[in-house]
């Protein structure tokens, strides 16, 4: 992993960084949303606190699956209607994947900007709706709206507190998923993963 380092512009504490792509960050001390633009980091002007909840992922305490060694080093919470779901960044060397967890299920989905015009646009998809993207068939099982409830650590885009988007879920054969997001503000976005077995993935001490 990258080790560089920022300061702070609110309160002037060291920003140590891990990732070189790193898009948000947010204040170790106080807890200030900070966008990273190239040499420069600017205020974001939010604030940023998740209540601590039990998870097996916590940032900065690596974890391993399939032979491979991942350290978390962002986290999102996101609210929606039936409950909350939180999402993880982490690091396999100089590589980032996202890690998905809701209610004890496990995805590991990487960003497939590409793949977002062959879907359907979220106002006219509706549950059960199968669609194809060249040979492969995906069947879109959850449509909803959610809400960013808090981030920490560091991300690869700009993701803030009080943010809404729409999303779809899309499954495929052997525990394929798309997961697609539509942001109030900003372009939709793809991403491409499977579930896997949560008893198969071990936080290393």
């Amino acid at each position: 992993m990258l080790n560089t380092t920022h300061n702070c512009p609110q309160c002037g504490s060291l920003l140590p960084l891990n990732f070189r792509y790193s898009k948000l960050a947010v204040c170790g001390h106080c807890s200030s949303t900070l966008f990273l633009e190239d040499a420069a980091v600017r205020l974001a002007g939010k604030a940023s606190v998740l209540a601590e909840m039990p998870s097996l992922l916590q940032l900065q305490v690596p974890f391993s699956y399939q032979g491979k060694t991942y350290t978390p080093v962002g986290h999102v919470r996101y609210r929606y209607q039936d409950g909350f779901w939180d999402e993880w960044w982490v690091l396999d060397g100089a590589d980032g994947c996202w890690v998905s967890v809701d209610e004890g299920d496990f995805a590991f989905e990487i960003p497939r900007p590409d793949w977002i015009h062959p879907f359907p646009d979220i106002r006219t998809a509706q549950v059960g709706q199968t669609v194809k993207r060249l040979t492969q068939s995906w069947e879109i099982t959850e449509k909803d709206l959610c809400t960013c409830e808090g981030v920490q650590g560091e991300l690869p885009e700009h993701i803030l507190p009080g943010e809404r988007m729409g999303y779809l879920h899309l499954s495929g054969p052997e525990s394929a998923l798309v997961t697609l997001e539509y942001p109030f503000q900003g372009e939709p976005m793809a991403y491409e993963g499977r579930w896997v077995d949560p008893f198969e993935i071990r936080v290393t001490t």
